[in-house]
């Protein structure tokens, strides 16, 4: 099996029960620990719920606090199946283009967490051909809602990555008790999977990559105000 986060990997970091199954083994000993443990908590909730597959929340991310939140369509095979968690260090091509935008960004992984508009895999997924985020997203808008409700202070930024992500933010917004996120600021940029990251933006004819770095900037200085 292909090695495609070399960023993760040549740190020590890569989540892959292929390639560092002691990576994948310590992280999930730590699931449960703090405030993250409480959301994967959430987490075994839904599965029950649902019967759906679920990856975790990762213990490494937000250890202080969840300044920004980064808001994805679905999670990957990898987080699915290789590593078990939502995580930049995830052995796929969209964790290798996220890890690289959050290093050129500047974005602080301890004040940031990774989730997705449907918490369960859906784009590709061979057990379930056709389905999509979108066509997902209605179901699982409940616990989107619950998820932001579940953090408790509200993230100073959120970024809504991709057409998906923000489609069922805006179809949810409304749902949301507005004290939750009346003070975040909501950022929306491209999503960085591969075959977005390095595409031509209609826009203005830069690649998406350019906007995706420029949006995570913007969400590292506006987290980092005091």
């Amino acid at each position: 099996m292909t090695i495609w986060n070399h960023h993760a990997y040549d740190r020590g970091e890569l989540l892959s029960k292929v390639h560092t199954p002691d990576n994948v083994d310590a992280r999930m000993a730590r699931r449960y620990d703090g405030h993250i443990g409480d959301l994967n908590r959430w987490v075994d909730e839904i599965r029950g719920e649902t019967g759906e597959s679920i990856p975790y929340f990762d213990p490494d991310a937000a250890s202080l606090g969840v300044r920004i939140l980064m808001l994805f369509q679905d999670p990957s095979g990898a987080a699915d199946g290789e590593s078990g968690f939502i995580s930049k260090h995830n052995n796929d091509p969209t964790a290798r283009n996220y890890y690289e935008a959050t290093e050129e960004a500047g974005v602080p992984y301890d004040l940031t967490l990774n989730w997705n508009v449907v918490p369960w895999w859906s784009t590709k997924n061979p057990e379930f051909p056709g389905r999509t985020a979108g066509k997902e997203a209605p179901r699982a808008a409940p616990y989107l809602a619950e998820f932001i409700r579940r953090l408790g202070a509200p993230p100073r930024v959120l970024v809504l990555s991709g057409n998906d992500s923000q489609k069922a933010w805006d179809r949810i917004a409304t749902r949301i008790d507005p004290v939750l996120t009346a003070d975040t600021r909501i950022l929306r940029c491209p999503h960085p999977g591969p075959m977005s990251y390095n595409a031509v933006n209609r826009a203005d004819g830069r690649k998406n990559r350019e906007h995706i770095a420029e949006v995570f900037r913007s969400a590292t200085e506006l987290a980092q105000t005091e």
